[in-house]
């Protein structure tokens, strides 16, 4: 079944490296790849490194496939200025962004603005009040000094997630410090909705959501539109399943 995006809506996928391990599935995944593909992963020296690769372009060639109606193989990739990857099919338009955090991948689609996605896994940093000056704006550094000991490892990461994913959004990469953009600490956390007004250097409007998808892990997507519509925008989510795990539970 193709399936089909409005304007105002935002398509999350979202899969692990460990669920096509356990189910012994990556030769399924193997096979929606390209020779160039394949040529590509056989360079990759760490076989963790490598399966990761595998799951992942095997990952955002199906999620495609399932909008553009092409068979996975098909899909044809080139990036942009930064790097970031864009659909080179001819008479496609759709906009889409992928992210993986060590066992967890995301991918995230909208019909026409760019998006971007971010997964992290909170993890335990020793130098984290440094890396803050990196990452905040001087709003932020208020906010995060206030807090308790146990608050600031999640306020490091919750802010982390939102500003890659408003990076990766833009197409900007690098060239955009994070310390530049803001978020406010209670849209951020009480309603996981933060609209783009808060924004110091980015020129398009813009509008971001975050969840914690696990205990350890963060999720942000950000989608660049008006700021009159991201009220209106709607969000569904999906996960990526193994063949086999698809049979076992309609079985």
């Amino acid at each position: 079944m193709l399936l089909s995006l409005d304007e105002n809506q935002i398509d999350i996928w979202q899969t692990s490296v460990s669920l096509f391990q356990e189910n012994h599935a990556i030769g399924e995944l193997e096979a929606m790849l390209t020779e160039s593909d394949l040529e590509a992963i056989a360079l990759i020296r760490r076989p963790s490194e490598k399966l990761v690769k595998i799951v992942s372009r095997a990952f955002l060639r199906s999620v495609l496939a399932k909008y553009t109606g092409l068979a996975p193989q098909a899909i044809q990739f080139e990036r942009g200025l930064h790097g970031k990857p864009q659909l080179v099919n001819e008479g496609l338009s759709l906009e889409f962004n992928l992210s993986h955090s060590d066992n967890v991948l995301a991918c995230a689609l909208s019909k026409k603005n760019p998006i971007g996605v971010d997964v992290e896994r909170i993890r335990f940093k020793r130098n984290l009040i440094r890396l803050g000056h990196t990452v905040f704006s001087e709003d932020e550094k208020r906010e995060f000094e206030g807090l308790s000991d146990a608050a600031k490892e999640a306020y490091f990461f919750d802010r982390w997630t939102l500003k890659e994913s408003l990076i990766k959004a833009t197409g900007q990469g690098l060239t955009t410090k994070l310390n530049n953009v803001s978020f406010g600490q209670s849209d951020a956390s009480a309603s996981f909705s933060v609209a783009g007004v808060q924004s110091k250097v980015v020129e398009s409007e813009y509008a971001s959501w975050l969840w914690p998808i696990s205990p350890q892990h963060r999720l942000a997507v950000t989608l660049c539109t008006s700021e009159s519509n991201h009220n209106q925008i709607t969000i569904r989510s999906f996960n990526f399943l193994p063949g086999r795990t698809i049979n076992e539970i309609a079985a």
